[in-house]
């Protein structure tokens, strides 16, 4: 369930769909059952999105030219302040050359 459910955040994400609602929908189950499977794989819905979220971010902050606003909106965070927030500080560990990368007038 984690795998399948990870490959549709992939595809969501850009979109504006990383709801525990539109993964369900999109696997043809409900919302609970998502959240049981996940929860019997010793993970959450919430966590899994994180991660996405970061696999996503890092690729395209190293990989593309987009600008951290357009980064933001395609893994649907509501604010691009907690996006970059969330790359400072909720990773748990730092990332290679965000200071450059995220604020280059720096």
């Amino acid at each position: 369930m984690k795998r399948r459910s990870t490959r549709l955040r992939f595809s969501l994400l850009p979109r504006g769909f990383a709801g525990v609602d539109d993964v369900a929908k999109k696997l043809g189950i409900s919302k609970r059952t998502l959240q049981r499977n996940l929860k019997a794989e010793a993970t959450n819905f919430q966590q899994q999105l994180n991660e996405t979220r970061e696999m996503l971010a890092k690729n395209y902050l190293l990989n593309t030219n987009l600008s951290t606003d357009e980064i933001a909106f395609l893994l649907a965070y509501q604010e691009v302040n907690f996006f970059q927030w969330h790359l400072i500080y909720g990773l748990g560990k730092p990332f290679i050359n965000f200071d450059r990368i995220v604020f280059p007038d720096k």
